[in-house]
Order: C-alpha cells, then sequence, then structure tokens
C-alpha cells in the first residue's frame, strides 16, 4: 500500500475513497439536522429549492445575507437529486470530504515529488476527527476547503510548470471560495501562495501579465452576487463590508460566537489526535525541513492559527484547512523517521485506538445517557478485532499504522450515524418533535413556535413554521432588507397589536403549539385553546 514509488498508488488511492464515499453515504440521514448552524443551512437550501431563488436566501421566509449562497445553491441541488431530506441537505457535503483527500494527495505528489508521502498525507488527512465532523454537519467551511485546496493545487502546478491554464484555473477556484464564504474564503489560498515562494521551474515573463485577466476574472465572478444585491439595496454595502467583516472578526458579541483566545490552540490538536500528540513529540524533527517547506507550513498552519486566535468569532471548522497542512507535514514526518521510531507512534496508536473502540463499546453502560440497540455495537467489536488482526501482521509499522485508522475510522462512521439516531438529545434537532406531529397527523395544521428560532423543525416537516416572538434575541431577524409584508406571516411580535391579531386567528383554526419550558403567565390564555399536549423531551407540543 505505502512501497515508495508504486505503480499502484493512484489506484491505491481511488479505491480508498470509492470505499470511504459508501461509508460516507451510510445511513447519512439516519439523524436529523442538528441546530442551530446545520439546520440554518439546511433550512436555507430547501426554501431555495422550492422558491427556484437561487441569488436570495431565506431562513424561515426572511432575507438572510450571512453568506454567499454557494453552499445553499449546492445543497438545493442534493434536494433535487435526493429530496428535501438530511440525506439530500448532506449528499454533496460527502462529496467535498472525498474530493478533499483526493486534492491533499494530488498537493503531496506535487509537494514532495513521492507519491508515498502523497498518499500517507491523504490517510491522514481523512482519519483526522475535525475532517471527519466537517462531513457529519452541513456548513460553508467543507465546501470552502474543497475548493481553498483545489487552488492551492492549481497554485502549485503553475508554479511548477508556468502553464496558463493553471494560472486561471487559480483564480476561477479563488473567485468560488470567495462566493463561498467572503473575504475570510482568501485568507488559506493566500498565505499558501506566498508560503510556496518561486516557481520551481523558473518564472517564465511571458506568463507573468496573464495575472491581470486572471485577477479581473476572479474579481467578476468573486464580487457578482454581492454587486448585484448591493445594486438593488444599497444598504447592503455596509453589511458585507462591516458588519459581515470588520464587526464579525473584531466584535465576539456580533453572532454570539465568543469563544476564549486559546480556543483553537487546545481544540486544535485535541481534534486531530492521534497525529497532533505525534508532531508535538517529534517537533525536533521539523528543524531538518527543507526552507521552502518550513515557510510553507508556518503561513499554512501557525500564522492562520493565531490570525484566528484573535478572531470574536470562533468555531472549530473555521480553521479546517489548517489540518490538510498538518496532514501534509505529518506525511513527511513520518517518512523522514527511523523504523524504531515509527514501531513506537505505531504502537502507541494502536493503544489509543483500542481505548477508543473499548470507549465506544461500552459508551450505553456509561452514565451519560447513550442508548444503542446491541447490534451497533458490532461497531467497536470489529474494530477490536481489526487491531487485534493487523497487529500480528509482519508488516512495515507505517503500513500497519495506516490500516489501522483506515480501518478504524470506516468503522466509526456508521457507528457515528446510529449513535446520533438514537441519541436525537446529543443533536439538539427537532426531528422527534416533527415525528410526533406527524404521529397525530397534525402536519397540516398551523405550526407555532413559540419564541425560539427553530428552522430544523421547518425542515424536517418540509413546510413553513410560524414564530412567536416574545422578547428572545435569537428571533431579532434583519428584516431591513424586506421588500413588502410577507415576511409577517411567518414571523409574530407578540408586542405588535396587529401580530397578536393575527396569532387569536390562528389559534381559532386548531394550530399546534410547540414550546420549551413554560409560558410565562401573561400568555398562558393562549392554552385555553389546546385540549391536547405531548411532551417531547424539553419541548412539549399542543393540540
Amino acid at each position: 500500500m505505502l512501497h515508495p514509488d508504486t505503480r499502484h498508488s493512484n489506484q491505491l488511492l481511488y479505491g480508498l475513497l470509492l470505499v470511504l464515499f459508501l461509508f460516507l453515504l451510510y445511513n447519512l440521514g439516519g439523524w436529523g439536522v442538528i441546530e442551530t448552524s446545520e439546520a440554518r443551512y439546511a433550512e436555507i437550501s430547501r426554501e431555495m429549492w422550492l422558491s427556484g431563488d437561487w441569488l436570495h436566501p431565506r431562513l424561515l421566509g426572511i432575507q438572510h445575507f450571512h453568506k454567499p449562497p454557494v453552499t445553499y445553491i449546492i445543497s438545493a441541488l442534493g434536494m433535487e437529486l435526493f429530496g428535501p431530506d438530511a440525506f439530500g441537505a448532506r449528499f454533496f457535503l460527502q462529496v467535498s470530504l472525498v474530493v478533499q483527500v483526493w486534492l491533499v494527495y494530488l498537493i503531496g505528489k506535487e509537494m514532495f515529488k513521492e507519491q508515498r508521502q502523497a498518499l500517507t498525507a491523504a490517510v491522514v488527512y481523512l482519519t483526522i476527527p475535525a475532517v471527519l465532523l466537517s462531513a457529519r454537519n452541513l456548513t460553508t467551511d467543507s465546501f470552502l476547503t474543497t475548493f481553498e485546496l483545489a487552488a492551492i493545487y492549481t497554485w502549485l502546478k503553475y508554479k511548477g510548470d508556468t502553464k496558463t491554464r493553471w494560472l486561471y484555473a487559480f483564480y476561477l477556484l479563488l473567485a468560488l471560495a470567495f462566493l463561498t464564504k467572503g473575504p475570510v474564503g482568501l485568507i488559506f489560498t493566500i498565505l499558501v501562495a506566498i508560503g510556496w515562494g518561486s516557481s520551481r521551474a523558473g518564472n517564465k515573463p511571458s506568463s507573468t501579465w496573464h495575472h491581470l485577466p486572471g485577477l479581473l476574472l476572479f474579481l467578476v465572478i468573486g464580487s457578482s452576487w454581492y454587486a448585484y444585491l448591493m445594486w438593488q439595496d444599497p444598504q447592503l454595502v455596509d453589511y458585507f463590508l462591516f458588519k459581515h467583516t470588520v464587526q464579525r472578526y473584531a466584535n465576539p458579541e456580533t453572532f454570539g460566537r465568543s469563544k476564549p483566545w486559546w480556543f483553537y490552540l487546545v481544540l486544535a490538536p485535541l481534534l486531530s489526535l492521534p497525529w497532533s500528540a505525534m508532531l508535538l513529540l517529534k517537533i525536533k524533527q521539523l528543524k531538518a525541513l527543507p526552507k521552502q517547506l518550513k515557510r510553507l507550513f508556518i503561513l499554512w498552519i501557525l500564522v492562520p492559527l493565531l490570525f484566528f486566535s484573535f478572531s470574536g468569532s470562533k468555531l472549530i471548522l473555521y480553521i479546517l484547512p489548517v489540518f490538510a497542512g498538518q496532514a501534509l507535514l505529518t506525511a513527511w514526518v513520518l517518512s523522514a523517521l527511523p523504523q524504531a521510531s515509527l514501531t513506537k507512534i505505531m504502537q502507541a496508536s494502536f493503544a489509543y485506538l483500542l481505548l477508543l473502540a473499548v470507549a465506544l463499546l461500552a459508551a450505553p453502560l456509561l452514565p451519560i445517557g447513550v442508548t444503542l440497540p446491541w447490534w451497533v455495537l458490532l461497531f467497536p467489536v470489529l474494530m477490536l478485532v481489526g487491531l487485534f488482526i493487523l497487529w500480528k501482521q509482519e508488516q512495515p509499522p507505517l503500513l500497519k499504522l495506516m490500516l489501522a485508522v483506515v480501518m478504524f475510522t470506516l468503522l466509526l462512521l456508521p457507528y457515528s450515524t446510529h449513535l446520533f439516531g438514537y441519541n436525537p438529545d446529543f443533536t439538539n434537532g427537532s426531528r422527534t418533535i416533527a415525528s410526533a406531529i406527524q404521529e397525530h397527523q397534525l402536519e397540516h395544521r398551523p405550526i407555532l413556535v413559540y419564541n425560539k428560532l427553530l428552522p430544523s423543525l421547518a425542515f424536517e416537516l418540509n413546510r413553513s413554521i410560524i414564530s412567536l416572538e416574545d422578547g428572545s434575541s435569537k428571533l431579532e431577524r434583519e428584516i431591513q432588507f424586506e421588500q413588502d409584508e410577507k415576511w409577517r406571516e411567518q414571523l409574530l411580535n407578540l408586542d405588535r397589536g396587529a401580530d397578536k391579531q393575527r396569532l387569536q386567528q390562528l389559534l381559532r383554526q386548531q394550530p399546534v403549539l410547540v414550546l420549551k419550558d413554560e409560558l410565562p403567565k401573561k400568555r398562558r390564555w393562549m392554552l385555553n385553546y389546546f385540549k391536547q399536549q405531548v411532551k417531547v423531551g424539553k419541548w412539549t407540543v399542543y393540540f
């Protein structure tokens, strides 16, 4: 599998990608969309698919311009193929991960000029927990990372042979990254481009002028959506340039994602075990890195970690491209280690995987509230059997390590789908609420949700719901961009006279009321309109 310069590396990689893709698709819709981020993206995509409006994303009937539309369009295409459900919403997310693993392999081949290291990097990348997490939860970050890695690969190809088609592809992919998440989509690619330095083949003066039309291509495509919307509504100029660029980075309270400054410095290593531990233990080995690679990995890994650590808005998937750099660096270190060191790393990794497999097997017995049918425990049993068989094999330590982490990862994927599916409280979704509504044949009645933003319920029911705002900051929507009053059909403010009258009309139509906790005393009159109730976890469904 990992023999140097094997002629079968490509076939091995494509076989691995096919198996990975099949495991990623297994039971992909087995758990409901997760509040809050995934539910928002899924519901926006569903509404886009339903309306056919690809340029004006809407969340529960109100325009939502937090992100450009590429992620929503891709997810809506998944719904067009497979229907408006969790599988359809997540399908292209799995494709995105498979493409990323392939790109890490291609980048590794271009960077190291050696297939074994490239294949090692691909295996390391697909077995990083944070990377797997990105394919289980619909956000922009996986698609953005795919465009960024593709742009990095085209830049390396261009600097390697200076063919201008790679340069134009680079600028086109930069534009797609920009249309996926705005200016932040350029950070990793530009840093890596700077880090890679000058062309190995030597710069051709005749190709230099192509940067100008390439840059123009980026500006035209990358700014197209923004320019169109700002032309329609000048308010969006300040909204895009200030609130979603400067304020998002500088003000921790802007989007409620404030985390301590050390958030990434602690969580990134934890979510990339065991590889991060290996790099820390072998940090002295990095002194032998060639100068060009040393500069590259500083700009690919360390600089972004520091940059995002000072950001006011933090989520772990914001730094997803860091893990591709980490995988490539890990592959280089593994290739430079003597057999004795590789044997120790292999042994320590086997022990780590063994502990994880035992923990997964014992999960239903631990006091953490996990419920699983017995047959799901076959997956960690297979992990333990696989580790034992591989341990007994007379193979090189690196090969045994790679086989072990791939085997463990592939079995972890189906196990995790059932863990989420049988424990809906872990995902904070609304599938159980939707099921209760459907079991009582209430899905065609008006659905009222009191004082909570619950896009997951609209998605699971595949229909519009009505939010009742009663002082919750979560329901403060950006209605300044609405051109008419139609949005009021899905958002009622209980302190507004006209909305109170609308609510009373709805209550006479035998609606469903979804409530978390209890109604305040001044709102309990609403319960007079309901005869029955069903308790669903922390929620109550009145009808």
